[in-house]
């Protein structure tokens, strides 16, 4: 009898993971989750764009390191995202900085193509965010409970 092997189109494994976002108690804020969900809301649309998604594999960027680089990506957000919230900026950029410097070896014309869909990801998040209720960014330091409890992330 022919062992069974896990069908080729199985779901994809995600490398943005919420305890990516804090190495203590004290770090589980509604922001780092806001962060998370950005990261996620990231490799999501990284994957969904099949012709960019086949270019950086060909460059050598597999999916962890799609993950790892969504992970960077949304922290460094962090900053420019309490600087607006402190009148110290007026408007959140998405910039090309960050991915030339993580993703050296990919070139600047998929460098745009990254960035367009980073912003993309960046517009859907923050649209969400006007229905949803917990207020991940007005209530920047609270608790953020959903780190607890996996019904949110898996």
């Amino acid at each position: 009898m022919p062992s069974e092997k896990p069908p080729v189109n199985g779901p994809r494994k995600h490398f943005v993971s919420p305890d990516r976002f804090f190495s203590t108690d004290a770090e589980k804020t509604k922001l780092n989750w806001f962060l998370f969900e950005f990261a996620q809301e990231t490799e999501s649309f990284i994957h969904r764009e099949k012709r960019l998604k086949k270019r950086l594999t060909g460059k050598g960027v597999d999916d962890a390191r799609i993950g790892d680089f969504c992970v960077h990506y949304a922290k460094h957000m962090k900053t420019q995202i309490l600087e607006k919230l402190a009148g110290r900026i007026p408007q959140v950029c998405i910039g090309y900085e960050e991915i030339e410097g993580f993703l050296p070896e990919i070139g600047d014309r998929l460098v745009d193509q990254v960035l367009m869909v980073i912003a993309k990801a960046w517009d859907s998040q923050t649209e969400a965010c006007v229905a949803c209720p917990t207020r991940c960014i007005s209530e920047r330091d609270e608790r953020a409970p959903m780190f607890e409890d996996p019904f949110y992330w898996e």
